[in-house]
């Protein structure tokens, strides 16, 4: 009897797997007419009725398995996302909790609570979830993380880790260590056998990694980035000119300058210039990456989120912070291609100072205002390239181009096709193009 109900609890799963989900439903189902306290089971068919919407039978499966096993980490996990789905808050983010509380290192679950404390408008709490998502990817205990980038790397990636050392050294800040660090590097560069291209990986060797003294893709320095006091966002920005060209003028769509105050865009500048959190170097050719879970995190950044949303409440709605990169341009003739981003509004800022832009009519933003078919889904930034090239041919009289400047913000419907053209900024580590992207809510 065992074998039998093994066999057909796995034959459930390969109908789920396939994605004939009537047919995965009724097998679960008739399992657990069987067996009505097999854990396994009962979470599959939570999920499944999860995907369907049908959250509320959803989340009682997955009680029936915490009843079960208290400890069933993937039930609570499941049940976690399931009452976020719902709309029940502050009970996902107990259940969050309790994921956390039976397995410490469930890295979602703790990703999943940084992003809910922003939703409930608790960015305090939020950073200390960040914090230890950064920790459980590149702290003391990373070894056991098969993230790629912990172990290869480029010759681009190295050549900027480097100028960020002597850039380091150059502020004065535990300058013998940034020293020992650039000399370290430089060495490492010497024994690396580099192919032609700047941008290709090359994975690293244990006797390679051992060069750098446990110090590759480590948050070595951390910059402080305190919340300014009286508000981020620049107070005389004309919040009605603004929602009105979104709105109207250019629906979907709306620029302006001066984003930040002097302050806290000095303090942002710093912040981006003196944190060694920019670990991604393999999803976009030419370009450095920092993200929200990863470092990009500081109380500032949250700030800005808040503050934006504050300022232009008929754009942003009651869209939470959801996500949040920083890209470097390393090479100038490497653009970000066109591309949609998950979400509802779509924030981006450059931070840069205009003096090293050497042609201000390249390196900014391209906007494309025909919309997207209805149901067109993000996949992946590579992958959906050819598929955005072949909708928007015959459409390039619909592009808004906006040229780079320093703290000028574009603010645009995430569904909109966008991207910049390869930026040509002056050398030198302090002259190397950022541009900050912020997600707000969901499709």
């Amino acid at each position: 009897m065992s074998n039998d109900i093994e066999r057909r609890a796995a034959e459930a799963v390969a109908h789920h797997s396939a994605g004939r989900l009537a047919d995965a439903e009724a097998a679960y189902r008739d399992v657990l007419d069987d067996r009505p306290d097999y854990p396994a089971v009962l979470h599959n068919l939570g999920v499944l009725l999860a995907s369907s919407d049908r959250v509320d039978d959803a989340i009682d499966q997955f009680s029936k398995v915490m009843a079960i096993d208290a400890d069933y980490v993937p039930a609570h996990w499941s049940g976690a996302k399931a009452l976020q789905q719902a709309g029940r808050f502050e009970e996902a983010a107990d259940a969050y909790a309790r994921v956390i509380v039976i397995d410490p290192e469930h890295y979602g679950a703790q990703l999943a609570l940084g992003k809910l404390w922003l939703r409930l408008g608790r960015r305090d709490r939020a950073m200390d979830f960040f914090a230890r998502t950064m920790d459980l990817r590149r702290g003391e205990n990373r070894a056991g993380n098969p993230d790629r980038s912990l172990t290869s790397t480029t010759r681009a990636k190295l050549s900027h880790d480097i100028e960020q050392f002597r850039y380091l050294a150059t502020q004065k800040r535990d300058r013998e260590r940034v020293d020992s660090l650039a000399r370290a590097y430089a060495s490492a560069m010497k024994r690396i056998d580099w192919p032609g291209e700047v941008d290709a990986i090359v994975e690293l060797s244990p006797d390679q990694l051992a060069l750098f003294g446990e110090s590759y893709n480590y948050p070595n320095f951390q910059a402080d980035a305190a919340e300014v006091d009286g508000g981020a966002v620049n107070s005389e920005l004309d919040a009605g000119a603004v929602t009105l060209a979104f709105k109207e003028t250019t629906p979907g769509v709306a620029w302006f300058d001066d984003l930040l105050t002097p302050d806290a865009l000095a303090r942002f500048r710093r912040y981006l210039l003196s944190s060694t959190i920019w670990f991604d170097f393999s999803h976009i050719s030419g370009f450095l990456a920092a993200y929200l879970e990863d470092g990009l995190a500081c109380p500032l950044l949250l700030q800005i989120a808040d503050d934006v949303r504050e300022k232009f409440p008929g754009i942003m709605g009651d869209h939470p912070l959801t996500q949040a990169w920083a890209f470097k341009g390393l090479a100038g003739d490497k653009p970000i291609d066109i591309h949609a981003d998950d979400a509802a509004v779509s924030l981006n800022f450059w931070v840069t100072p205009d003096s090293a832009d050497l042609s201000p009519e390249r390196g900014g933003l391209d906007i494309y205002t025909a919309s997207p078919p209805e149901g067109w889904a993000v996949s992946d930034y590579d992958d959906d390239k050819a598929a955005i090239r072949s909708f928007l041919k015959g459409r390039e009289d619909q592009k808004i181009t906006v040229p780079y400047a320093q703290n000028r913000a574009v603010l645009f419907n995430s569904r909109l096709f966008h991207g910049s053209d390869a930026p040509n900024f002056t050398e030198g580590y302090e002259n190397q193009r950022i541009n900050i992207t912020m997600l707000f809510g969901e499709r």
